[in-house]
């Protein structure tokens, strides 16, 4: 499952925040459902370990006040990111196991 951020803006004081899966183009699509195309990026792929939201809370916090802006190689490249969730029900707490993981995916490209 994924979490999928959109602020074209890339600044705004707001965002889209989708949920989302893999698109099976065997499968019919539901009413009420869309598919969304995410254009290839380059993307820094940070890991998340631990109980949530706190454990992605966090991990977000690193990301935009630490990594991004002192990177003196890569910038964000566009207004999105993606969540990836692992499958809650494998871990004994699910996602409050502090074992549970997921990933955070940013675009990025070269200053």
């Amino acid at each position: 499952m994924y979490g999928i951020n959109l602020d074209e803006s890339m600044g705004g004081n707001e965002f889209e925040y989708l949920i989302a899966d893999n698109y099976d183009p065997a499968k019919e699509i539901p009413d009420g459902f869309t598919t969304r195309t995410i254009p290839a990026h380059t993307w820094a792929v940070f890991p998340c370990t631990g109980r949530m939201p706190q454990a992605l809370q966090g991990l977000n916090q690193q990301i935009f006040s630490q990594w991004l802006p002192t990177n003196p190689d890569y910038k964000i490249a566009a207004g999105i990111n993606v969540e990836l969730y692992s499958d809650a029900s494998k871990f004994e707490n699910g996602a409050q196991d502090q074992d549970y993981y997921c990933e955070v995916w940013i675009p990025v490209e070269k200053k």
